[in-house]
């Protein structure tokens, strides 16, 4: 059984969590707080970024003494040595009598191994509370550990009768500013854009977060996937951020220019994005890619957003050709939420695989 102590502590523990943001991946979102014996809060802590330390030990610093304490923390305690020593460690020292888990960690390292070890050397340990709440603020990590890929989060944004541009190519701007600095938000939540070829070169975007504050050093990475060589015009090749060029090929890109050679799928890219830490992509090519990304089932979050307006049959389609040759075949989203931003419309959700 939880206290309602424990319960609003835990709270407090997963809004900590979410100050560590993008800087954290390839770790975990975690935040701790310490109660007294008459639960009161005494300190709370949160994992900063990668290699800083963790949320348990930050929590534990900022006391004197947490003799006779309760700990509530929103993943297993680690319990092996990497960057930082174990938490284990730092907690029973530290004289905890009681651990509040919201999640067990399924890194293998841990896997109810930190749990195990609290509770040989005599502390109490209970689990599950708001685990689910706990879930949904790892889902990077969680899926960064069950695939090895990059979490893709799909941006579209169209008509109300599914068209993206108008024949002669023109988007500019078929959603509202509400929208707009939306998509700017999801920008900064992300530690890179994609984009393909065909975007680059039509949009010339700068795929830079303006509509929201954001520090130059926290800028995501901007990914072009590509098979042929690009104008070395683009903005993104004169900016002076960070800028990948993904192919296939060994093509030639400017000087200061990433280049992704050997890139020859989209799971490829994903698994290489994920290596040079980039737990979240965010997509925002056109219909084509779209395509391509639903059709391999690499699509982990989905966003379309609708604009009252209408361009009839001449109009570029929101999405290319996902291979549904009947209704049986359709692509379903679950999981799905519905909104207003200004005076367009934001659908989200995830979208229901084969396997699912």
């Amino acid at each position: 059984m939880f206290s309602a102590a424990e319960q609003n502590a835990m709270a407090v523990a997963m809004a900590e969590a979410g100050k560590g943001g993008k800087r954290v991946f390839p770790n975990p979102l975690v935040g701790a707080v310490i109660l007294n014996s008459q639960g009161i809060v005494l300190s709370s802590g949160f994992h900063g970024f990668c290699g800083a330390p963790h949320a348990e030990r930050e929590a534990l610093g900022r006391i004197d003494s947490a003799d006779g304490c309760t700990m509530v923390v929103t993943l297993e305690p680690c319990c092996h040595h990497g960057r930082t020593p174990p938490c284990t460690e730092a907690i029973i020292q530290a004289g905890i009598v009681r651990v509040v888990v919201a999640m067990k960690d399924p890194d293998p390292r841990m896997s109810g191994k930190g749990v195990r070890i609290l509770r040989e050397n005599g502390i109490e340990v209970e689990t599950g509370l708001m685990e689910s709440e706990a879930e949904e603020l790892n889902s990077l990590y969680l899926h960064h550990l069950r695939t090895g890929r990059s979490f893709l989060h799909l941006k579209m944004a169209g008509t109300l009768d599914g068209r993206s541009a108008a024949a002669d190519g023109s988007s500019r701007w078929i959603t509202g500013p509400e929208s707009r600095r939306r998509v700017h938000l999801y920008r900064k939540n992300a530690h890179a854009v994609l984009v393909g070829a065909g975007t680059a070169e039509k949009d010339d975007p700068s795929l830079t977060v303006r509509s929201v504050d954001c520090p130059n050093d926290q800028q995501p990475v901007r990914i072009i996937l590509t098979d042929r060589e690009l104008s070395q015009s683009l903005k993104v090749f004169r900016d002076g951020g960070r800028t990948v060029v993904a192919s296939p090929f060994h093509i030639k890109v400017p000087d200061f220019v990433e280049l992704w050679p050997d890139i020859h799928s989209l799971d490829e890219l994903l698994i290489k994005t994920a290596a040079e830490g980039l737990g979240m992509v965010f997509c925002e090519g056109g219909g084509t890619l779209a395509a391509s990304l639903v059709k391999a089932e690499l699509v982990d979050r989905l966003s379309i957003f609708t604009a009252p307006a209408l361009l009839g049959g001449s109009g570029l389609p929101l999405i290319g050709n996902t291979g549904s040759a009947s209704i049986d075949d359709m692509i379903r989203l679950k999981n799905v939420t519905v909104e207003r931003t200004g005076s367009d419309i934001l659908t989200e959700g995830t979208i229901v695989h084969r396997a699912d």
